[in-house]
């Protein structure tokens, strides 16, 4: 998408492809790449990382250590070298291995420079896992373009191999071009319309229901991909793409150490192919139009933003143990009406252990909405907002609060127009600023009313709203502008309706009277700024006013005038409510 080398930093993987059966004995990589030029001693750098397939063969890979190539064969039990070669790292490699009849040959840049014996194994896999695996044993370096082929090409061929070639021999069988975003599968190139980017920590079985809603899409299997960004999970999700085959094409993104949520959906940007990009959270199922919602909306505007975020339904899949008073009540009342109900949740509660109510069946039969309700917040942005400013928004300064990641679209030209996400430390926030570079950039906003998904209920972090307010404050820092400073009154109990009242009066004021009013204006500006001092340091949001070089009687006594003024009496009464906090 981006056009760019996919940098491997030594900590992440990516599994492109399930490599079926079919694939073995006779089959080719070529592999672009620029690797640090660092050797590490006694360690496995995966280029590309041996998967076990069956008892009595092995998987082939490919280690990258500096200028050391090691062709690595692994049985289920250890790694066996089968040929070690060095090559000049201070430039790009074109790399091509190639198994004929299992045995090994290694070129790079076109000639042939190792050939090993054949392998001693019943069978020789090639594999779909590039840069690492889940130990640790990761690459460090850049990757242009990697591919593979279900044969052993001849030297002629590698000599004629062109880096954008297109593939349509039938014999690639995957590939994928970072330069150019183009992938390769089963033989074609693989062009899907919509591409479904999921992070997930820690969330296995949430995210295998979501999977199974997917598989349940009206939208055609060919037409979309959906990318899986695991931040370092210690459950089984590493396995997932192993042992769950899906109908729809599955990648799947591992950083082996947490780095956070905008960092993984940056990752999966830099490997996403289709057309509109839609971020879901790894635990919200979806009904079976989903996709066709999101993308139909992108047919009619190719520069909108569409969001389900804020018609958001709950639904409790399990119990947890963990749930708070309020999760516990509400489980309590759903259960107790719900005619489909066979659980005894008094004796779940007793066993004190995590208990699973709906499975892959209650999915793919819909069933799982009977343990559903509307999330709180859903009701107050449609008295507080949409009432006010319709569905699309029209004449609201703050639209972008409804870029969360969550349930959010819009076209991948667009992230190549504004960027990858800020990688914000913690939660929250690095989604709503991405939504304000869209809105500086003229993007429209939607509420989508049909988009209505089910986030599985969990335990909340408590950490989560710190987090959030502080990465708010590293936003408000980042743009300087009047918008940023009028929604920090957010902070202070103001709703978004005079919110956005607030900021008209503001505009207004500055266009009608541009050099008058100045003790008061910056006295506003002032106090806006201390509220996210305040936010940031946890102090309470009082004596805003404390400290300001800005003389407070006279900006008091502008205030007073601004009173007698009618589109500025809510503005002055505001900066009133500043003063007396």
């Amino acid at each position: 998408m981006f056009n760019h080398p996919f940098t491997f930093k030594g900590e992440e993987y990516i599994s492109f492809y399930r490599i079926g059966k079919e694939c073995k004995n006779n089959f080719s990589y070529q592999c672009i790449i620029l690797p640090e030029p660092t050797i590490e001693k006694d360690t496995f750098s995966f280029l590309i990382a041996p998967e076990f397939v069956e008892e009595g063969s092995s998987g082939a890979g490919i280690v990258m250590n500096g200028h050391e190539i090691r062709i690595i064969e692994y049985d289920g039990i250890e790694y066996h070298t089968i040929l070690v070669a060095h090559v000049d790292v201070s430039t790009w490699v074109d790399l091509v291995l190639v198994y004929t009849n299992k045995k090994p040959l290694l070129y790079i840049n076109g000639r042939l420079i190792a050939e090993g014996n054949p392998s001693p194994f019943q069978n020789v896999y090639p594999s779909g896992m590039i840069g690492g695996n889940e130990k640790g044993e990761t690459f460090r370096g850049k990757v242009r373009s990697i591919k593979l082929w279900n044969e052993g090409l001849t030297h002629n061929q590698i000599l004629h191999l062109e880096e954008d070639s297109q593939g349509y021999d039938g014999k690639v069988v995957w590939g994928k071009n970072f330069l150019n975003g183009g992938t390769y599968k089963k033989g074609n190139i693989f062009s899907p319309k919509v591409t479904i980017i999921m992070p997930t920590y820690n969330k296995y079985e949430e995210i295998l229901l979501t999977l199974y809603s997917l598989e349940s899409q009206t939208f055609h299997k060919n037409n979309f991909e959906v990318i899986i960004c695991d931040d370092g999970s210690g459950d089984n999700t590493f396995n997932m793409v192993k042992e769950h085959p899906f109908s729809f094409s599955l990648t799947y993104i591992r950083s082996n150490v947490n780095i956070g949520r905008p960092n993984m959906r940056n990752l999966g940007l830099k490997v996403a192919t289709g057309e509109v990009i839609i971020f879901l959270d790894a635990e919200i199922l979806v009904k079976p139009d989903f996709i066709d919602h999101h993308y139909r909306a992108h047919l009619q505007n190719d520069r909108l933003v569409v969001s389900g975020s804020l018609v958001l339904h709950g639904v409790y899949t399990k119990f947890h143990p963990g749930f708070n008073q309020v999760q516990m009540k509400l489980l309590v009342q759903i259960l107790r009406n719900n005619q489909h109900n066979r659980y005894n949740l008094q004796e779940i509660i007793k066993g004190n252990k995590t208990f699973t109510f709906l499975t892959k069946e209650n999915v793919l039969d819909q069933s799982y909405t009977h343990y559903s309700f509307e999330k709180p917040f859903v009701q107050i942005y449609r008295d507080n907002l949409f009432k006010y400013y319709g569905n699309d928004l029209k004449g609201f300064h703050f639209p972008w609060i409804l870029f969360c990641t969550g349930n959010v679209s819009v076209r991948a030209t667009g992230f190549q127009e504004v960027g990858l996400f800020e990688e914000f430390p913690g939660y929250g926030w690095d989604d709503n600023e991405m939504g304000y570079r869209f809105y500086k950039k003229g993007y429209s906003f939607l509420n989508h009313k049909d988009l209505i998904s089910f986030h599985q209920e969990h335990p909340v972090a408590t950490s989560n709203s710190i987090d959030a307010v502080r990465n708010f404050v590293r936003m408000f820092n980042k743009y300087q502008e009047i918008e940023m400073r009028i929604f920090a009154l957010n902070f202070v109990g103001i709703e978004l309706y005079p919110l956005n009242n607030l900021l008209n009066s503001f505009l207004t004021l500055e266009e009608k009277y541009p050099s008058k009013f100045q003790n008061f204006k910056e006295l506003y500006s002032y106090m806006q700024e201390s509220i996210a001092k305040k936010l940031w340091t946890g102090e309470e949001k009082k004596n805003l006013a404390e400290g300001s070089p800005i003389n407070l009687a006279l900006a008091e006594k502008e205030s007073e005038t601004l009173l007698q003024i009618e589109e500025f009496r809510a503005l002055a009464e505001n900066f009133k409510y500043l003063i007396g906090l």
